[in-house]
């Protein structure tokens, strides 16, 4: 009995001395600023003067702190995420653990009012203006790659949104990419929700034929980073997963560019290679998101076009920067200006969205 009693002393002795040095380490500690892993800014350490202590708002500013800047976080999130998987779970934080070591995000809900909203913006928009758009609503890899899910899963039915909005808006063109992307393997990010170089040369290969109505341009790719791990990574916690490869996308016949960012920043190359040594090294692809963006190429088609996008198109870019003079681009995150001024007659205007993100996006407003 006494033996008994004192191996539960030692245990509880052992773990409270855990718990002990855990924490003066975690309050000894220099805090991050950043987490790579979770591509985040952590909280740091809240003030110790008198009126934040007693402001209400110390309890819970010191929780999250202690939370953020718990020592060894990015393995406690792994080990966590792991044994999740390894007892059955087939999703982390609402990211499913695919096939074939895919991390694809889960699509179950969207809020119905901002969808019917969206494509009410759209409808206003072409009455009031009288202008058509090209519209290419991109499948997630839920919908685009079904086979890769895990059993279990359930998503939203991506096709029937986009032919509810097909349906509503039956005035403009739409550009369908669903069935071909379903034709192909690895078109998608392993780490992140964004399609790859060859879904977006999918897409590309019907805007030749829906819209400009010629054969593709040919290009070639040169590996950038073989060290990319996406939005995918960050938030399920699979922080074992390998990278995936960023490609710079090269068309056989190169021209002078010019790359004006918020009319001001100026550059010679869609490619960022100094994003190459961040976390999010999709943002190789034109620098990240920025409110509007006029891309200039010598290449004499005296084409324009107008793309208003989300983050999908910048992947894109490369393909459609061989068949346009000048492209504007507007993210409505952050352009609140009028689009319709940036349009002329001649003009081809692409929305180009994911269709969760077109279902949730409350920006779309802003267009005008």
């Amino acid at each position: 009995m006494m033996k008994k009693k004192t191996i539960e002393n030692l245990t509880i002795l052992m773990f409270l001395s855990l718990i002990g040095i855990l924490s003066v380490w975690n309050i000894l500690q220099k805090d991050r600023t950043f987490s790579e892993n979770e591509n985040r800014y952590l909280a740091q350490a809240p003030s110790l003067d008198f009126n934040h202590i007693f402001s209400g708002n110390f309890d819970d500013d010191f929780e999250t702190w202690f939370t953020d800047q718990f020592v060894g976080r990015d393995t406690w999130i792994s080990m966590k995420a792991f044994f999740k998987k390894i007892t059955g779970s087939i999703e982390n934080n609402d990211v499913y653990y695919g096939k074939n070591d895919y991390l694809i995000r889960r699509f179950q809900s969207y809020p119905e009012r901002t969808f019917t909203q969206n494509i009410g913006v759209l409808q206003a928009f072409t009455e009031e203006t009288g202008i058509k758009m090209n519209i290419l609503l991109v499948p997630t890899i839920c919908n685009a790659n079904p086979s890769l899910l895990p059993k279990g899963s359930w998503n939203i039915d991506q096709e029937n949104l986009i032919k509810r909005v097909m349906n509503e808006l039956p005035e403009h063109n739409h550009i369908l990419v669903g069935d071909s992307l379903r034709k192909q393997q690895d078109v998608y990010f392993k780490t992140d929700h964004h399609w790859n170089e060859k879904g977006a040369y999918i897409a590309y290969e019907e805007i030749a034929k829906n819209v400009l109505k010629k054969e593709p341009n040919p290009f070639k790719y040169e590996l950038a980073s073989a060290s990319f791990y996406g939005t995918m990574y960050s938030r399920s916690g699979a922080f074992w997963s390998k990278p995936d490869s960023i490609y710079t996308i090269l068309p056989e016949k190169e021209y002078p560019l010019t790359i004006t960012y918020e009319k001001e920043l100026q550059a010679n190359s869609i490619y960022v290679p100094e994003r190459l040594e961040e976390k999010d090294k999709y943002t190789y692809y034109l620098d990240g998101n920025h409110p509007y963006i006029h891309i200039s190429c010598l290449n004499n088609t005296g084409k324009h076009a107008v793309v208003i996008k989300d983050s999908y198109a910048h992947i894109l870019m490369p393909y459609l920067i061989s068949e346009y003079e000048e492209i504007d681009m507007v993210d409505l995150r952050y352009y609140h200006n009028s689009v319709s001024e940036l349009i002329n007659d001649d003009t081809d205007v692409y929305l180009i969205y994911s269709i969760d993100n077109f279902t949730q996006d409350p920006n779309v407003i802003f267009l005008e």
